[in-house]
């Protein structure tokens, strides 16, 4: 093997045992790379969710391929994840509320009463948690089997929730027409303040 060649397999070796870098924003670090449904997804973009003057969490959001439209990355097909790291204490009501009036701000009657159960299931669970405590980590993920999951700092959290329309709607939330925060939106897809 010519000296070309061996700069090309230790190239290869030095990025193939290199840890994913991620990004860090508020003190709270995010890896690039995170496995799900057996599918390797990447951060498409991290942001911070403010109310008033106050920083709520940190999130990010993980697709299978990078992508600055909101419409692709509700629409993609495939495993996704968003990564909430939690920066202050948030008790379950005001949490479950604030998720609720999320989806209401972008969905109709009749979109949110198709998935009334899977909301009230996802609810049940967050009440069931209690207080999100400061430097919590809440993932909600989905994958087409065995749907959408909940962990708080890796630990599951109720039942998977089939189908995939409930995380399109919470997608949505932070994504839709009508986002929590349209900074965090912008920040979520990668694009520029």
């Amino acid at each position: 093997m010519g000296t070309r060649g061996a700069r090309r397999v230790m190239l290869a070796a030095l990025l193939v045992a290199a840890p994913a870098l991620g990004a860090e924003l508020e003190g709270v670090k995010l890896e690039d790379r995170v496995q799900a449904g057996g599918q390797t997804l990447q951060l498409n973009g991290i942001g911070l969710r403010k109310r008033a003057f106050f920083k709520v969490y940190v999130a990010g959001l993980y697709l299978p391929e990078r992508t600055g439209s909101a419409a692709q990355a509700m629409g993609a097909r495939g495993p996704k994840r968003m990564t909430l790291v939690m920066l202050r204490d948030v008790g379950a009501a005001q949490f479950a509320g604030s998720l609720l009036d999320g989806l209401r701000d972008n969905h109709s009657e009749a979109e949110l009463a198709r998935i009334k159960p899977q909301v009230d299931e996802l609810l049940g669970t967050i009440r069931r948690i209690g207080e999100a405590k400061e430097g919590m980590v809440i993932v909600l993920e989905h994958a087409p089997n065995p749907g959408t999951t909940m962990t708080v700092n890796g630990a599951p959290q109720g039942e998977p929730i089939a189908g995939e329309e409930l995380f399109r709607a919470l997608l949505r939330i932070w994504l839709g027409e009508n986002p929590v925060q349209e900074d965090l939106k912008k920040a979520l897809l990668g694009q520029p303040g």
